[in-house]
């Protein structure tokens, strides 16, 4: 059971060989704090797909996919941790009195910032075509290294340890997944999987190219908004790589996946350096019992690397599924490390709906400068959900 993917809506348009897909997720959490007010959030996306075939057998046609979200605690998984402020103590700094803002965490603890509450974001928008030996696209989308990466299992859509849609606490900064080229406009081949999954195993490579990382939507930020008192260099020429292998034995499935990005930092600077970021997941299903794990390690385009850890494990009964998770990360940019636990259990209820409630608890080290020098505060937030999913 997918608790992600219930069934979807399509339209075969008869006298044309074509098939038109639409499809609609929305989701909601009131999430209950320590302060015992009640936060309310919610995620909602949708996904046009339409396909054609030609004489010849071939596949093409193009994708058009948006989200919005009401999510106060961040945009583009990014913001303010701790005060830091550039050169003072051992405080990030560009050289010219500015702060750094690291790009794969998107965090600073130079100034002050806030975020509107709601946002949105065209996050795929591709034409493609499939051949012989694998498919082309051209446009917005995933690059390579998110392409075919590998998740532990999560009891819900919205509310997770690594990664998720919304920040219940205001504290969660690990994310494992590779982001480096956002949904910028770009080239990506995914080959065919070769191999077989029952036997020795299939495998499936992609590789893409993006001229340039722009925009600032729900996942990523380029953070091109000249917020004074902080630097972010824009990353150019990203090149991506994914390896997706399969295999299967008896009962068991087994996924692992890798990735790479790199890309340029413009302007050079004496703490800027070009952006690497390397990403792997594994995974196992095998009767009702599914876990994996995440890690995630980037230089952050700065002097300062971040790192991002999960883990997380599953049971499902019938319509129900179970799930521990935790996830952890570092971000020497920011001086800043924190973890997230979380533990929750969500129902199925019929083929469009899904609910269910959990508990997180995230805790998170920042840097303050004090006379003394800098030194390390500890905040940390538990959190009562609950959450309720639509697909149509």
């Amino acid at each position: 059971m997918m608790l992600t993917a219930p069934p979807t809506f399509s339209q075969d348009n008869p006298g044309f060989d074509a098939e038109t897909r639409w499809q609609f997720d929305a989701g909601a959490v009131v999430a209950f704090g320590e302060d015992d007010e009640a936060e309310f959030l919610a995620d909602a996306e949708t996904r046009l797909d339409w396909e054609a075939i030609t004489l010849e057998g071939r596949r093409w046609g193009f994708v058009l996919a948006g989200r919005a979200e009401r999510d106060p605690s961040r945009a583009g998984w990014g913001g303010r941790v701790g005060q830091c402020p550039a050169g003072q103590a051992d405080c990030a700094d560009d050289g010219a009195g500015n702060a750094l803002r690291g790009v794969t965490s998107g965090l600073q603890a130079g100034v002050d910032e806030s975020f509107d509450d709601f946002r949105g974001a065209l996050t795929q928008a591709y034409g493609f075509a499939h051949f012989g030996y694998g498919e082309v696209r051209l446009g917005y989308g995933d690059g390579a290294a998110r392409l075919d990466a590998v998740a532990p299992p999560t009891s819900f859509r919205l509310s997770r340890a690594d990664n998720g849609r919304v920040d219940l606490t205001g504290l969660s900064a690990s994310r494992t997944f590779n982001y480096a080229s956002g949904q910028s406009p770009k080239l990506v081949f995914r080959s065919i999987a070769l191999g077989q999954t029952r036997t020795i195993g299939s495998f499936r490579g992609s590789l893409s190219y993006t001229p340039t990382v722009d925009g600032c939507g729900v996942d990523v930020c380029d953070y091109q908004d000249g917020l004074a008192g902080v630097s972010v260099p824009q990353i150019e020429d990203v090149l991506e790589l994914g390896g997706l292998y399969e295999i299967q034995r008896g009962e068991t499935d087994v996924s692992f996946s890798i990735g790479y990005a790199t890309g340029s930092a413009e302007p050079a600077g004496p703490a800027l350096t070009d952006l690497q970021v390397l990403d792997a997941g594994l995974r196992f299903d095998r009767n009702g019992w599914s876990g994996g794990v995440r890690w995630l390690h980037s230089n952050n385009a700065t002097d300062g690397d971040y790192e991002a850890l999960s883990a997380s494990l599953a049971r499902e009964q019938g319509d129900w599924l179970y799930a521990l998770e935790w996830a952890g990360f570092s971000d020497n940019t920011v001086h800043a490390d924190g973890q997230t636990l979380q533990l929750g259990a969500s129902k199925l209820l019929g083929d469009h709906w899904l609910a269910g409630l959990g508990l997180q608890y995230a805790e998170r080290d920042e840097a303050r400068v004090t006379p003394a020098g800098r030194r390390a505060e500890t905040v940390d937030s538990t959190t009562f959900f609950i959450e309720l999913g639509w697909r149509y």
